[in-house]
């Protein structure tokens, strides 16, 4: 079951990562914490946490640097913004072929 945000410690906990190189990520840009109005610390919502578990994948698996992350997540991305993009000209297509239809 997915969290609705984690906090600092867990994602130290759950990816190995160390208080400095989470800073390190945050300063980089890579993920982002919030801030929530009830919870007192800044939390990790669950798409920065799918970030991290890539950045984790990337780092400790395929032994990509951080600039090569910063490369790939970027591309990741774009790649999810056009398939955005396909999918509403895909839509339109298909409502356009379904107005021409004969009833």
């Amino acid at each position: 079951m997915e969290q609705d945000y984690y906090f600092r410690g867990q994602v130290i906990e759950i990816f190995g990562f160390d208080e400095d190189f989470l800073s390190e990520l945050e300063a980089e840009e890579l993920v982002c914490s919030a801030e929530l109005e009830a919870i007192p610390e800044r939390v990790f919502l669950p798409d920065q946490f799918d970030r991290l578990r890539i950045i984790c994948n990337l780092i400790n698996e395929l032994e990509v640097n951080m600039a090569g992350v910063e490369v790939i997540l970027q591309m990741r991305e774009n790649m999810i913004r056009m398939q955005r993009q396909f999918d509403e000209i895909l839509g339109t297509l298909v409502r356009e072929l379904k107005g021409r239809l004969p009833r």
